[in-house]
C-alpha cells in the first residue's frame, strides 16, 4: 500500500501536466491566430490606402515600414517602458535554458498588436518568433499562476513556443521538435508527448480561426543520380548560414554600440527605405514571394526600381544571389531598428531564394533532372536547420508544408550537412551566436559555461514542495498513517498561518512505533524539534550553499513571505549539477 499514493500523486501530476499542455497549447494558437488577423486588418486597410490615395505607391510603399518600427518603439517605450522593446526570442530560449527569472507578463499579449502592425507594414520579418514567445510568456506565466516547480514550468514555456509555432504553420511535429532542439536540446522523449499535445492543440485552434498555409504539394520524387546535388545544396547552404549567423553578430553588435534606440530606428528606416525601393521582394515575410515562386508565378512578384529579368542567364542568377544576401541583412536591419519579428521566416525566404539560384545555375549548365519545387524545398531545409542548428525542424516542417515525404531522405541529406557545416564553423546557432558576441561577462553570466555561475539560481527554484506537513496537535496515529503512504523522512510542522514550527524526523519516533497505546496520546507537538535556519525563496544556491558549509546541516527549509515553502537538501543541489553538465552537447 505503500507504493500507492506516490503512484497516484505521479499520474495526477502527470494529468495535470497534460491539461495545460491543452489549454496552453489552444491559447498559444488563438494568439498567433490573433496576429495573423491583425495583420490582415491592417494588409487591407494599407493596400486600400495605396490604391485610393496614392498616385505614386512605387515611392509611398518603401516608407510604410518606418511606420510599423516606430510604432513599436514608441509602443514598447511608452506603454511597457522597455527601451528598446524586447522582441527577442532568446527571452524564451535563456529563461527555458537558465530558469533563474520569469518572463514578463507583457510578453503574453503584446506581441499581438506590435507584430502583427510592424509585419504587415512592410518590415523584413516573420512572425513566427513574436508567436513563440508569446506562447512561452502564456505557458511560464500560467505555470506560476499554479505554483508549479520550475522544470515543469520550463516544460510548459516550451509547450507554448511549440503550439505557437504549430500554430503559424499548421506543422505540430515541426514545432515540437523545434522546442526540443533550440529551447530544450537533450530531453528525453518522454518530453516529446506534451509537446506534441499541446502542438497538436495549437495547430487545430490556429487552423479553425482560417490560419493555415498552403504549399504545393510535390509531386516529383528523387533520382539516385541527383543526390550529389542535395549534398551540395546541404553544404551550400551551410556555408551561407555561418556568413547570416557571423552577420547577425556584426548587426548586434552595432546596436549595441549606437546604443540610442531612436537614432537606431531613424537609420534603420532609411536603409529599409533604399532596400524595398530597389527591390520590394525583399519586404514583409516573403512567404508569399516564395508560393509564387513555387507555383511558377513570377510575374506576381512586385516590381521596383529593380526587377527581376524575365529570361534565363547570368543577370537571372545575378538577381536572384543579391536577393539571397540581401534578405537577410534586411531583416536584421528590421529588428535591430526595432520592429517586432524574427529571423525564423526570413530564412526560409533565404533559403527558397537559395534554391532558385542553384536551379538557375543547373539550367545554365544544362543539367537536367532537378526541378524547381524540390530546389526550393532543399534550401528552404538547409538554411532553417543551418541557421538554427536544428535539423529535424528544417526537415519535418518543409515536410509538412509541402504535404508529402518523397523528398525526406534527400532532406535528410541536405538538413544534415548544412547542420554540421554551420556547427563545425560558427560558435552557436543564430540567437547563442548573438548572445555570446554581445554579453557582458561581469553583469550577465547567464552565457557563461561556468557550473558554478549558475549558483545565482533562487534556492526557491530546487526546493522540494511536494513535503506531507503536520500540525502540532495532529495525534501520533495521523503521523503514523502519514509515515506509511510517503518516503519521505523529514515532517515540518506548520501552525494555522503556514509558518514553520519545528521538524520530525524519522528517527526520533522510531522508539514508539510498536506501542499502539500511544498512539491517541501523544501529538506532534512530542516530537518535534527546532528546525534550521531558513532561507527565503530568492536566496541563491551561493548562499545555501555556505550554510550547507557551515552548519553542516543535511536541509534548509525555504519559505516564502514567511511561510513554509519546502525544503532544500545536498541532493537537489548535485542534482542541479548534474542537470548542467547534461546540457552539454555530445557532437
Amino acid at each position: 500500500m505503500s507504493w500507492g499514493t506516490p503512484w497516484k500523486r505521479a499520474r495526477q501530476k502527470r494529468l495535470l501536466i497534460l491539461g495545460l499542455c491543452i489549454v496552453i497549447g489552444a491559447l498559444s494558437g488563438l494568439a498567433s491566430s490573433c496576429m495573423h488577423l491583425v495583420a490582415e486588418w491592417f494588409h487591407h486597410h494599407c493596400q486600400t490606402f495605396l490604391a485610393l490615395k496614392c498616385t505614386e505607391p512605387l515611392w509611398i510603399a518603401p516608407a510604410l515600414p518606418a511606420g510599423g518600427i516606430f510604432f513599436c518603439v514608441i509602443l514598447g517605450a511608452m506603454l511597457w517602458r522597455r527601451h528598446p522593446y524586447n522582441t527577442a526570442l532568446w527571452t524564451a530560449i535563456r529563461e527555458a535554458r537558465y530558469p533563474t527569472r520569469c518572463m514578463k507578463e507583457y510578453h503574453v499579449f503584446s506581441h499581438i498588436l506590435t507584430c502583427g502592425v510592424a509585419v504587415v507594414m512592410g518590415i523584413s520579418a516573420g512572425m513566427e518568433a513574436p508567436s513563440a514567445l508569446t506562447g512561452a510568456a502564456i505557458g511560464d506565466n500560467l505555470g506560476r499562476k499554479f505554483g508549479l516547480p520550475r522544470e515543469t514550468r520550463t516544460l510548459l514555456l516550451c509547450a507554448g513556443a511549440a503550439a505557437a509555432i504549430a500554430g503559424v504553420f499548421s506543422a505540430p511535429l515541426a514545432g515540437a521538435l523545434f522546442a526540443c532542439e533550440v529551447l530544450l536540446p537533450g530531453t528525453s522523449a518522454v518530453t516529446l508527448i506534451p509537446l506534441l499535445i499541446a502542438a497538436a492543440s495549437g495547430a487545430i485552434v490556429s487552423q479553425l480561426c482560417g490560419v493555415d498555409v498552403r504549399f504545393p504539394e510535390i509531386q516529383y520524387s528523387w533520382r539516385m543520380a541527383n543526390l550529389w546535388l542535395y549534398v551540395s545544396v546541404g553544404l551550400i547552404c551551410g556555408v551561407f548560414s555561418v556568413i547570416i549567423i557571423k552577420t547577425n553578430c556584426l548587426a548586434q553588435q552595432l546596436r549595441r554600440a549606437i546604443g540610442n534606440q531612436w537614432a537606431l530606428a531613424v537609420i534603420g528606416s532609411l536603409l529599409l527605405y533604399v532596400l524595398f525601393l530597389l527591390l520590394p521582394i525583399l519586404g514583409g515575410s516573403g512567404l508569399d514571394f516564395v508560393l509564387n515562386l513555387m507555383h511558377g508565378n513570377a510575374d506576381a512578384l512586385p516590381e521596383g526600381l529593380l526587377s527581376l529579368p524575365n529570361e534565363s542567364g547570368k543577370t537571372l542568377l545575378a538577381c536572384i544571389a543579391i536577393c539571397a544576401l540581401l534578405k537577410p541583412i534586411a531583416s536584421m536591419i528590421s529588428i535591430n531598428a526595432g520592429g517586432d519579428g524574427g529571423m525564423f521566416a526570413p530564412s526560409l525566404v533565404t533559403g527558397a531564394f537559395l534554391g532558385l539560384a542553384i536551379h538557375q545555375a543547373l539550367v545554365m549548365a544544362h543539367i537536367t533532372g532537378f526541378p524547381l519545387i524540390n530546389c526550393i524545398a532543399a534550401g528552404m531545409a538547409g538554411m532553417l536547420a543551418g541557421v538554427m542548428h536544428a535539423p529535424l525542424t528544417g526537415l519535418f516542417l518543409i515536410a509538412e508544408l509541402l504535404g508529402g515525404y518523397q523528398l525526406f531522405v534527400p532532406l535528410m541529406i541536405v538538413v544534415a550537412f548544412a547542420t554540421f557545416v554551420s556547427k563545425c564553423i560558427s560558435r552557436g546557432n543564430l540567437y547563442f551566436a548573438a548572445a555570446e558576441a554581445t554579453r557582458n561577462p561581469e553583469k550577465d553570466p547567464l552565457f557563461s559555461e561556468s557550473i558554478d555561475d549558475n549558483l545565482e539560481t533562487p534556492v526557491g527554484e530546487l526546493a522540494d514542495r511536494t513535503l506531507y506537513t503536520l500540525a502540532p496537535q495532529d495525534s501520533f496515529r495521523t503521523l503514523m498513517r502519514v509515515l506509511m503512504h510517503s518516503n519521505q523522512e523529514i515532517f515540518p510542522v506548520l501552525n494555522s498561518e503556514g509558518r514553520l514550527v519545528g521538524i520530525i524526523r524519522e528517527r526520533n519516533i522510531r522508539p514508539f512505533l510498536l506501542d499502539s497505546s500511544l498512539y491517541e496520546i501523544l501529538v506532534a507537538d512530542d516530537f518535534m524539534g527546532a528546525a534550521p535556519c531558513a532561507l527565503p525563496s530568492d536566496a541563491t544556491l551561493a548562499e545555501a550553499t555556505r550554510i550547507f558549509d557551515a552548519t553542516g546541516t543535511d536541509f534548509i527549509p525555504i519559505t516564502q513571505n514567511n511561510c513554509f515553502l519546502g525544503i532544500l537538501t545536498k541532493a537537489h543541489l548535485l542534482e542541479n549539477h548534474k542537470a548542467l553538465l547534461n546540457l552539454k552537447e555530445l557532437f
